[in-house]
């Protein structure tokens, strides 16, 4: 029976005796406070103002923003690129979806489409990667697993590969493919993510790396990527002690294998 009394007495000062002692100590501290008016004006209440400021961006992006508003790129476009690089899949819906009567890119409708054997593109060697399969994808449920599989690489037919430098450099650039990874530097993504995006474009082949303005690092060359080497205006890794370009340095720097333009 004491038990019974002390866990009553527990419940009563949990359920009820702190939320209000909270309530009020809440409420006496927004009533004081010279700082915000609406806290003064709504002790408590004024407080889910700046709740719903703070959730504002999460509220507008799931529920209230359509799929192509968002800048710099739309909730659409980041869906379509998430299923084509994670899933392997370009297989989306296009159409009612969009403003017909603004300017830009749409899809004609041919009656034979050209075969992907067909494209004027070079499909090997194949890229051994992962992609992920949907088991399951509901309202409460989501499953996935990963296969193993041989993908086409789809680089630039030989007799369009681009040459850069053919006739004034050394060793050219043979540019293979259309997409690579813009500049993000050292400083900005850390060395895991820079390790693990020199590996992926080296398997990826017929692509490349920028470097960014934070300069070539130890992690840009782990993965064996083609790299395209940034000077930014703090010369980082081509300045002597002074803090001067340095002609040796970017000598050095300029002869390695991977560094293929700058």
């Amino acid at each position: 029976m004491e038990y019974m009394i002390i866990a009553l007495i527990a419940f009563i000062i949990g359920i009820i005796v702190i939320p209000i002692a909270l309530f009020v100590w809440i409420y006496i501290k927004d009533e004081k406070q010279q700082e915000h008016s609406i806290l003064r004006n709504y002790p408590v209440i004024g407080r889910f103002r700046y709740i719903f400021e703070k959730i504002g961006p999460e509220l507008r992006q799931y529920l209230f923003s359509n799929d192509n508003e968002e800048q710099p790129f739309s909730r659409k476009e980041y869906e379509q690129t998430v299923i084509s690089g994670k899933y392997k899949s370009r297989m989306m819906g296009f159409g009612s979806v969009r403003d017909f009567d603004q300017p830009g890119y749409y899809i004609r409708n041919a009656l034979f489409p050209k075969q992907k054997e067909e494209l004027r593109v070079s499909q090997s060697p194949k890229i051994e990667t992962h992609i992920y399969k949907i088991d399951s994808d509901n309202l409460f449920r989501r499953s996935e697993h990963a296969e193993h599989i041989k993908a086409d690489p789809y680089y630039l037919h030989p007799d369009d590969v681009q040459v850069i430098g053919g006739s004034t450099c050394e060793k050219p650039f043979y540019v293979k493919g259309l997409v690579g990874q813009s500049a993000m530097s050292y400083g900005s993504l850390g060395e895991r993510a820079i390790t693990a995006l020199s590996k992926g474009l080296h398997q990826a082949g017929g692509t490349w790396m920028n470097t960014g303005e934070g300069g070539l690092s130890e992690y840009h060359l782990k993965g064996g990527a083609d790299i395209i080497c940034q000077i930014g205006p703090g010369l980082f890794g081509v300045r002597n002690r002074k803090g001067e370009f340095s002609w040796e340095e970017f000598k050095k720097k300029s002869r390695l294998d991977q560094i293929k333009s700058v």
